[in-house]
């Protein structure tokens, strides 16, 4: 079987110029903006490709994007109207690939280029971060991202060249305004100058962003029933959702130098972008957060298995529109729009998203995505007894701790477990041993974990109502069971 290139994709070939510098060539930056770029070009609005530079020197992926002229398959599947869809499309937005540490000079010089505009980077969390570096040289690449990025916005600098635009993608908040705040820690340990700093403050832009879509990379388990499908060889096919989301921060000149949104792609730019990021952490994050211990108790392994579930299914529904989104201080109908498509996601057969990776660090998902949307709705006057429930499920996830990782006991016969804070474990594990199957025991027990400022920076116990009834669910959950405790409160709620 052949590999794809533009011997036998002639049509993939463009002579789009380089537009944008692209820090990562893994699978997510190539599912999301290289699709995006593609997307946008296809209709003439972009009108520009990308050099993909490799992020680390164990990177792998350049020389298989040179193997195939940079063409690469992306295969998104989704639920739209109750269907499973599937779209295919080969991507040919990477013009080049290169290596900066064998490269660093052929970057610096492509970097001249009068047709550049952008910075793309998918680098992970720990790629924005600050690392001293040697005595910047052309012929040798700072190690860090955030020192390649300052050494190429200095060259332009020195050219006389326009600034750039720096788009991150990296899940961070405002993690474009850290990452200038990085470049110009480097600006001050390499004594480049305050030229340079009002150059990069006055002539470039870097846009905080906020990205979501799953992209779960090369089909290992289907490989051969792709390669037979697509009729030839990919090894950096790339599978995903057709779910995707991006909230750049930003003005109408953003919205027309990155036209996402006129090519009908699901992006805004707005002046603030924190509704967006408290939307996806109130709904997404904490719709997994909040329905994933119950389903991992009752036997369930996967997200859409949860989905299906004909009672974890509703509560999990219940959850998302009937409390969070009447909890959250956010435009309803925004809040509604992106459940609908949360729902279509979590439902969605071909991602197989395994709930005991959700379950890691549950404590702080708890504390960041749960607890804030439960004070939201206490300060409107009432409790949400389905989020209540999730608190107790989170407890019962601990019953039987010893230590780190996290031992659960499952229905249907099963075991599991998850790693999370040593700190936090001990605490829960401590808690239950006040239990001695009495609901009475379980206010004793539910009191030990809430009333821990540590772990959730105030005592949650003094909300008493809070308290009885998380305690309640917590004793029939253990007594009555996960899924009858789920349909009492389906009935009577």
């Amino acid at each position: 079987m052949q590999t794809l290139n533009l011997s036998i994709k002639a049509d993939k070939g463009s002579s789009l110029p380089i537009r944008a510098l692209q820090f990562g060539e893994g699978n997510f930056i190539r599912g999301f903006i290289d699709w995006m770029i593609y997307k946008a070009n296809e209709q003439g609005l972009f009108n520009g490709r990308v050099l993909a530079l490799q992020c680390t020197p164990r990177g792998k992926t350049v020389p298989k994007l040179k193997a195939q002229d940079c063409l690469f398959t992306t295969i998104l599947h989704g639920v739209k109207d109750g269907q499973e869809v599937e779209e295919i499309e080969v991507v040919n937005t990477i013009a080049d690939a290169q290596n900066p540490y064998e490269q660093w000079e052929s970057i610096l010089q492509a970097s001249m280029s009068p047709d550049l505009k952008f910075v793309f980077s998918n680098t992970t969390e720990a790629g924005i971060s600050f690392t001293s570096e040697q005595p910047f040289n052309t012929d040798v690449c700072p190690q860090s991202y955030p020192g390649k990025l300052t050494q190429i916005l200095y060259e332009r600098f020195k050219a006389g060249l326009e600034g750039l635009w720096v788009v991150p993608c990296e899940l961070l908040d405002d993690n474009a305004t850290k990452l200038k705040e990085i470049v110009l820690k480097h600006v001050e340990e390499q004594n480049l100058g305050n030229d340079f700093k009002d150059y990069l403050l006055n002539k470039c832009r870097f846009l905080n962003t906020l990205v979501d879509r799953v992209v779960s990379g090369y089909p290992v388990a289907n490989e051969s029933s792709y390669q037979e499908k697509l009729g030839y060889q990919d090894a950096l096919m790339a599978c995903g959702e057709t779910f995707h989301f991006m909230a750049i921060e930003g003005d109408d000149e953003v919205a027309k130098e990155l036209p996402f949104a006129q090519a009908g792609l699901n992006v805004v730019v707005a002046s603030d972008i924190t509704p967006y990021r408290l939307r996806k952490v109130r709904i997404l994050n904490g719709a997994h957060t909040a329905n994933v211990p119950a389903a991992f108790i009752a036997g369930l392994d996967t997200v859409d298995q949860m989905m299906a579930h004909e009672v974890i299914g509703k509560f999990a529904r219940s959850v998302i529109y009937d409390e969070i989104i009447a909890a959250v201080n956010l435009d309803k109908q925004m809040l509604t729009s992106f459940a609908d498509d949360v729902v279509n996601r979590f439902s969605d057969p071909s991602m197989h998203h395994q709930l005991s990776a959700i379950l890691m660090n549950s404590t702080s998902k708890v504390k960041a995505r749960i607890l804030p949307t439960i004070l939201d709705a206490r300060a409107k006057g009432w409790l949400p007894k389905k989020l209540c429930f999730a608190l107790a499920a989170y407890i019962a996830l601990y019953k039987v701790a010893t230590g780190v990782p996290v031992q659960v006991a499952r229905e249907q016969g099963k075991s599991g477990e998850f790693v999370d804070d040593a700190y936090a474990v001990q605490v829960l594990q401590d808690a239950w041993s006040h239990y001695n199957k009495t609901e009475a025991s379980a206010l004793f027990t539910v009191k030990a974990v809430l009333s821990d400022v540590k772990l959730w920076d105030c005592d949650l116990s003094s909300d008493l109502d809070l308290t009885a009834l998380v305690a309640r669910l917590t004793h029939a959950i253990i007594s009555d069971g996960i899924i009858d405790t789920m349909l009492d409160l389906l009935e009577h709620n």
